[in-house]
């Protein structure tokens, strides 16, 4: 997967403001969350590079937001569409502007022949990594060689 930037509006700022009424007066911090939501984001070719799914998002600003029930899929942001993994947590912090998702509670990775469990984790968009700090745990389907 080779992620690109989002594509303006961020799509945070989008979701709010299809949902929020209009305002002469400034900004307006929304002060309910959203429902069951799912927010596709796409990269500069135009072919879907995540989804965040979530119970509840909760807004923090123009960038970031608090979900509730986390299930972000990481396509190949290609023709394929292939899903290269999905993360499932129960609550995370998501950074829009730098393609970041993380958490202190437990995480769940499923991917194309492993899975990965644990807590305390980070999820970097753009540099197709995940950081777990605590409890991990990592399976394997198929052989493994370490030494390649």
């Amino acid at each position: 997967m080779k992620p690109a930037g989002l594509i303006p509006p961020t799509p945070i700022a989008l979701v709010l403001a299809l949902l929020l009424p209009a305002s002469g007066s400034g900004r307006m911090m929304p002060d309910a969350p959203i429902e069951d939501f799912r927010l596709p984001v796409f990269a500069e070719n135009g072919y879907k590079s995540w989804e965040l799914r979530g119970l509840r998002g909760h807004y923090r600003g123009e960038e970031k937001a608090l979900v509730e029930g986390l299930e972000l899929a990481v396509f190949s942001a290609d023709e394929a569409m292939l899903r290269e993994m999905l993360i499932r947590s129960p609550r995370a912090d998501i950074n829009f502007a730098a393609t970041r998702a993380e958490g202190d509670s437990s995480l769940f990775v499923d991917g194309p022949n492993y899975e990965i469990s644990g807590r305390n984790w980070t999820w970097f968009g753009e540099e197709e990594k995940i950081v777990v700090r605590e409890s991990v745990r990592v399976s394997f389907a198929g052989a493994v060689n370490i030494l390649d």
